[in-house]
């Protein structure tokens, strides 16, 4: 059994939130959010998440994220996890803010433009099939040619092909042949966790609000949120959430219920 998850990260009143939706064989959908600060250990948290979707330790989960964030430490921190894959829509992003940079330079003077355009897309290319080496040295071609014209050193059109390059040699651990994934019908986006975010926040959360959330009332909100859209809000959970404030991780405390569950699959505590 296999299954795809892609995650997200948001930044609302101060207060970062984790979400995630894991599709799993059969249609299934879930997904879980969390406040950071207020969990012991994200990690754990991840893989007794899997557990209880039906995962068990041999099975291949792939994680689909934008590389960056607390997420993606407790990824690496995590053991149900077999792959971590760089999303393809941010990477999108970066390319096209560059090549739309390009546009707006093309009256003035400088480096051959129509080249500079080139370089990008064969950049893009390149990373869509999964030779990121290749493309940042495309990128760092461009520039080099930039920073020979004092004009566009500093310009916006060299911050977005820097920004690029800069991603990919980030995250080149991350990165797959993205056509070969497409056209076997694999996920190549964080689209589904983009769309968590959307739930879990709503419109309650959002910045339009002008609301102020403490990290105790944030996370709390995000579980109520996410036993909603999972079908499993009960009057038991509203009751525990006002003393689900968790203390960090140290010697003293009790272990998690999710770090008892991962003792009983042979998978270590965090």
């Amino acid at each position: 059994m296999a299954a795809a998850l892609g995650a997200a990260e948001t930044l609302l009143a101060a207060r970062q939130i984790v979400a995630c939706r894991a599709t799993l064989p059969g249609g299934r959908s879930k997904v879980y959010a969390y406040v950071g600060k207020q969990i012991p250990s994200g990690a754990a948290r991840f893989d007794h998440f899997l557990l209880k979707q039906g995962v068990k330790p041999e099975e291949r989960v792939t994680v689909i994220s934008d590389g960056a964030g607390e997420f993606t430490t407790a990824v690496k921190g995590g053991h149900l996890a077999r792959g971590h894959i760089l999303d393809w829509f941010h990477l999108s992003m970066k390319f096209g803010a560059a090549q739309r940079s390009v546009i707006g330079c093309r009256l003035q003077d400088g480096p051959d433009w129509n080249w500079v355009d080139h370089e990008i897309t064969s950049a893009k290319w390149l990373t869509w099939h999964g030779k990121g080496r290749k493309a940042v040295a495309r990128l760092k071609g461009v520039t080099t040619a930039l920073e020979a014209w004092p004009q566009h050193e500093w310009s916006t059109l060299w911050w977005n092909v820097h920004t690029a390059s800069g991603y990919l040699r980030l995250n080149e651990d991350y990165l797959v042949n993205y056509g070969a994934r497409y056209r076997k019908g694999l996920p190549i986006s964080s689209s589904i966790a983009e769309s968590a975010v959307n739930e879990v926040v709503s419109l309650r959360m959002a910045k339009k609000q002008q609301m102020r959330w403490s990290d105790e009332g944030a996370h709390c909100l995000a579980q109520v949120r996410v036993a909603d859209i999972n079908g499993e809000l009960s009057p038991g959970l509203l009751v525990a959430l006002p003393r689900a404030k968790l203390p960090r991780a140290k010697r003293s405390t009790p272990r998690p219920r999710w770090d008892a569950e991962l003792w009983q699959h042979g998978l270590p505590h965090f």
